[in-house]
């Protein structure tokens, strides 16, 4: 039963990431606090919300359905 959750979180995290790096899901850069704003340019602030996270969240995804995989056929 947990591996079926873990793989559930893992497609949800997976399917969240890649619309975020496709570019379905847009990433806001005016909602950046002021402090980002004044340390980050305008196109670092979007490659960070667009691709770093969208990669981290493939990245979870990937490792959640793994684990859950594993727990799943070593029950």
């Amino acid at each position: 039963m947990l591996g079926i959750v873990f793989m559930v979180i893992g497609v949800i995290a997976l399917a969240y990431g890649a619309l975020t790096v496709l570019g379905i899901i847009n990433t806001d850069t005016q909602r950046d606090s002021e402090m980002d704003k004044k340390m980050l340019s305008e196109k670092n602030r979007y490659f960070i919300g667009r691709y770093w996270a969208g990669f981290q969240g493939v990245i979870a995804g990937v490792g959640f359905i793994a684990l859950g995989v594993a727990l799943y056929f070593l029950k």
